[in-house]
């Protein structure tokens, strides 16, 4: 426990000019109370102890759950815009209403200051009420006994979240001079967070069924995949471990945000996104994507944040490796362990655009192969860099806006994937979900990049020496883009074994249903306000269409099963038409980048008039096994050409190779403060021995994260591992786990856990 010892260190600078004599003092308190003696009228007035109450403060600012209010003496936690009451004891009996003047010094930050809204002194008039609006610090006298002195403190609706320090000071009233002066700067850390309670609060959030969700709700899924087969991953946010508030607290101290701008959510939310990813500013998480992890932990690997912000505090680094479901799922702990609401969201087929023009262009040859990124480059194509990811996964966070005009304010976009940068540096919003939806380029922060990722038009471009640019536009594609946005619906964790209960669509938060009159309108009025958009939206398609194409779905394919590329065409006109195919399946990365070429198969044929062909490439399991990477993502693609019309037709298909759930079974009954026993077990698909496996077991309430070396596993096999956890107290939990092996890896599962109260 030395890092939280390290970490309170940072707050106690100024703390130790006057603890030899207070610790005397005190001593002989101890002794006087402990043989049931008086201490002498004569001992000079000094401030003996506060305490915080930490646990009744917490229960009443709904933060009972973090566990640093249970551990040690317990450490206060409250919320702004609320009201928290400390007991004052003294060496002796107290007036203060006539003879004595109590007043308390709240600081924040290296230089606080009254002005800057760090600093706060409350002076105990006697007052019974507050009397003070909700922005302002206040101070009322509850009780006064014998030398104890029980007050209420009302925290500003504004004030800065992190770690306050805390300064007591009693002196006779009616004197400024030092004579009879006591001041008492104390060891324990007040953390202040914020309160989507309050209505008062830049956070609030009206209906306690979403707050209970996106504030309380430890445990949560991400959704990967492709469209429509995407599936939720368990992911244990954990933002109420001991270890999240003093990582949230160096990582804000870290991101250079001022300590006086910390009570603004945009500002802090946009500082989180910074620090999660470690590209400026030694942050949490190194991303890599490039499949090499053996100096750190598999992206797959991780099943929650609890371990990644833990090693963060302890080894004072960057920890290896996330992509962008781990910086979405650290980002939502440090979000909710702030109080600030959050989600988070996953958005199948995103775009990545690079130079704002909402379309991800691809680049075509005379002969309808695409152009590699080299020869792309050489000949001045605009956006070669841009990309189609299967998934990418940020959060939405709740807040107002009014630093933009009325309306733009609830659910906002922010994103700490290291894309692209924004104002020189690896962060990406707040975005309001209102300015994506309707267009609204111009609003801060980072509106066009998210609303490309959602609502971009796919624009394919063919070489042709006598266009003005170089190219001709061949085809858009108005509906590949932003398919389906999906985060967890309110409610329980579903394990999802047969059917995902859990899974809520909230597309609709981000455009207008897509091909209608309101979501064309709304992009092509954000286009008019990019020079780039501009440019590709006004060139027309080429018209002479008269073969049609498509390619059939690969929706649902279980490892170890064959698949296959299905084109059909049709000639639409009263003349024989020639057709060129090309047809390949590749591996991909999430990220869309192409991993190894599995198969390919091309060929040439006559279409007679109003005649239909089918052509298939059959793939087995032996040609694409070995060929996967994480995920298991495979992109089949179909170019064809047409000679006589020089008409390209480009299409695609996406898919998931489907894995085994991860079984998660209940032996025994679950009462607090017994063993539980727990099996996990799957079926392995795959007619090789899995080797170097590893399984990862969490649950809050439940287990730390514990990682458990596993026996290999035979081809055909079953795995079975069996473990007892120790559940703490009643509650509601979710245990998760993952598998991983070098053959077969990310595999995860879940079971929910109904914790009953010790027997009596």
């Amino acid at each position: 426990e030395n890092f939280f010892d390290n970490l309170a260190d940072r707050f106690r600078r100024d703390h130790e000019e006057n603890r030899r004599d207070e610790r005397h003092l005190e001593s002989e308190i101890e002794i006087a109370h402990a043989v049931n003696l008086s201490v002498d009228v004569s001992t000079p007035l000094k401030v003996v102890s506060v305490d915080f109450q930490p646990k009744l403060n917490a229960a009443n600012h709904h933060c009972e759950k973090y566990k640093l209010v249970d551990i040690r003496e317990g450490t206060p936690i409250i919320r702004r815009s609320g009201a928290f009451s400390l007991i004052v004891e003294f060496t002796k009996d107290i007036d203060l209403k006539k003879q004595h003047q109590l007043t308390f010094y709240f600081s924040f930050g290296a230089s606080p200051n009254i002005h800057a809204g760090t600093q706060a002194m409350l002076l105990v008039s006697g007052k019974k009420l507050f009397d003070k609006n909700h922005e302002q610090w206040d101070i009322r006298l509850e009780n006064q006994t014998g030398n104890k002195a029980t007050v209420e403190v009302q925290v500003p609706s504004d004030a800065p979240v992190g770690v306050w320090n805390t300064t007591v000071e009693i002196r006779p009233r009616g004197t400024d001079t030092a004579s009879g002066r006591h001041l008492l700067r104390l060891d324990t850390l007040l953390y202040i967070l914020f309160n989507p309670w309050s209505k008062h609060d830049a956070t609030f959030m009206e209906e306690e069924d979403k707050r209970e969700e996106y504030v309380l709700a430890d445990v949560g899924k991400i959704w990967q995949g492709s469209y429509p087969t995407a599936r939720g991953r368990h992911w244990v946010f954990g933002q109420f471990d001991d270890v999240v508030l003093p990582a949230c607290i160096i990582m804000l101290e870290r991101s250079g945000l001022r300590p006086e701008s910390r009570g603004d959510p945009i500002r802090v939310s946009r500082a989180i996104t910074k620090i999660v990813n470690s590209n400026d500013d030694a942050g949490v998480v190194v991303g890599r994507w490039d499949g090499k992890y053996d100096d750190g932990t598999s992206p797959s690997g991780w099943t929650g944040s609890i371990k990644i912000l833990e090693e963060y505090v302890r080894f004072h680094r960057p920890v290896k490796y996330g992509q962008c479901w781990v910086f979405a799922g650290v980002v939502n702990t440090v979000c909710r362990a702030l109080g600030l609401p959050s989600r988070v969201v996953t958005n199948l087929n995103s775009a990545h655009d690079t130079n704002v023009s909402l379309t991800i262009d691809e680049y075509f040859g005379d002969d309808g192969k695409e152009l590699d990124k080299d020869v792309a480059y050489d000949i001045n194509a605009a956006g070669v860099n841009d990309s189609i990811w299967n998934f990418h996964v940020w959060n939405d966070v709740w807040m107002t806006r009014p630093d933009l005009p009325p309306g733009y304010g609830g659910w906002q976009a922010i994103d700490a994937t290291p894309q692209e940068t924004s104002d020189g540096v690896f962060q990406c919003g707040p975005a309001s979900l209102e300015a994506v939806r309707r267009g609204q380029m111009e609003l801060k922060y980072d509106v066009p990049f998210v609303l490309a990722e959602v609502n971009a038009d796919v624009v394919r471009w063919k070489v042709d020496k006598e266009a003005e640019d170089g190219f001709k536009k061949l085809t858009s594609d108005k509906s590949h883009v932003g398919r389906q946005v999906l985060t967890k619906k309110i409610g329980p964790v579903d394990d999802g074994r047969i059917y995902e209960k859990d899974k809520e669509e909230c597309t609709s938060d981000y455009k207008a249903p897509e091909g209608s009159r309101e979501e064309r309108v709304t992009l092509h009025a954000a286009a008019r306000r990019s020079r780039a958009a501009r440019h590709a939206f006004r060139f027309p398609s080429e018209a002479m269409e008269d073969v049609e194409f498509t390619i059939d779905d690969v929706e649902r394919v279980p490892i170890g099963n064959d698949f296959s590329i299905t084109v059909k065409a049709v000639n639409k006109s009263e003349v024989n038409r020639t057709v060129n195919i090309v047809m390949t399946a590749v591996s991909t990365y999430y990220t869309g980048a192409k991993a190894h070429d599995i198969a390919r198969a091309e060929g040439k044929f006559i279409l007679k008039p109003s005649e239909t062909k089918t052509l298939s490439l059959p793939v087995t399991y032996k040609q694409y096994y070995h060929k996967l990477v994480e995920h298991a993502l495979v992109k089949l693609v179909a170019i064809c050409s047409v000679e006589e019309t020089s008409f390209a037709w480009i299409g695609e298909d996406r898919f998931e190779v489907l894995k085994p759930r991860l079984k998660v079974e209940l032996l025994s009954p679950c009462i607090a403060g017994k063993p539980l026993e727990t099996r996990f077990s799957f079926t392995n698909p795959l007619p090789v021995t899995l080797t170097k496996c590893v399984l990862v077991v969490d649950g809050p309430g439940l287990t730390r994260p514990k990682t458990i070396p596993v026996k290999d596993v035979s081809a055909k096999g079953e795995m079975v591992y069996e473990l007892k956890v120790y559940p703490t107290k009643e509650a509601s939990c979710t245990l998760v786990a993952t598998f991983n092996s070098r053959e077969l890896f990310n595999l995860t599962g879940s079971s929910l856990v109904e914790v009953a109260p010790t027997e009596s």
